[in-house]
């Protein structure tokens, strides 16, 4: 008689969560899963606890033509949210969910299944939010961003790593003066980071 397989959280994943990604365009398997879209990689990328017994779901975005968080061009075909520039959790409610589970099968196809619905009905429609042309990531002003970082729905970092990452994105549009000025807002709140300094300086006075 054959044994039967051992509990994997990667089994239920592959059941309940893996059917919506790929409907979405993703493709991967186990815990990563890729997609491109106008230029930019999505990457949808689920984290166990280090204690056991949980998980979330991390949503990351990328654009291609932008050094990821390690200096270096993505490949979009190995890049994990934790190298994106904008990441956020997925959540039904806030900012942060973890699924919980047992070491049984069914306890994790339960957790699974739970997320791929947030993911249907909450995560799905974040990651449309910030795709296309009228994405706020390719619209917003440097006077807008400023003020405020709402318009990402949750998406980034600290406003000065956005703003040099912002600053990065335009220069490669060839938006001379939208990076200058997102440069000029990373410079005024960038304090005592040295290699971050530096290139911000460069690009605000890429004129």
């Amino acid at each position: 008689m054959k044994e039967a397989a051992s509990p994997r959280l990667e089994l239920a994943l592959t059941e309940h969560l893996a059917p919506h990604l790929r409907e979405d365009g993703f493709t991967g398997s186990g815990r990563t899963f890729r997609r491109l879209r106008d230029g930019w990689v999505h990457v949808v990328g689920v984290q166990g606890s280090r204690y056991g017994g949980q998980f979330a779901i991390n949503l990351g975005l990328q654009p291609l033509s932008v050094v990821h968080v390690l200096g270096e061009l993505p490949d979009p075909k190995r890049i994990t949210d934790s190298l994106c520039e904008f990441r956020r959790r997925l959540a039904s409610e806030g900012s942060d969910q973890w699924w919980s589970h047992d070491s049984s099968q069914e306890s994790m196809n339960m957790a699974a299944k739970q997320a791929a619905t947030t993911y249907a009905t909450v995560g799905r429609h974040l990651l449309a939010a910030v795709s296309g042309p009228q994405s706020p990531f390719e619209t917003i002003s440097p006077a807008v961003f400023a003020q405020t970082t709402k318009s990402f729905l949750g998406f980034g970092s600290t406003q000065v790593r956005m703003a040099l990452v912002l600053a990065r994105l335009r220069r490669a549009q060839d938006r001379k003066l939208e990076s200058v000025a997102f440069a000029e807002i990373g410079l005024e709140g960038v304090g005592s980071a040295v290699g971050l300094r530096r290139e911000l300086e460069m690009l605000a006075e890429q004129q």
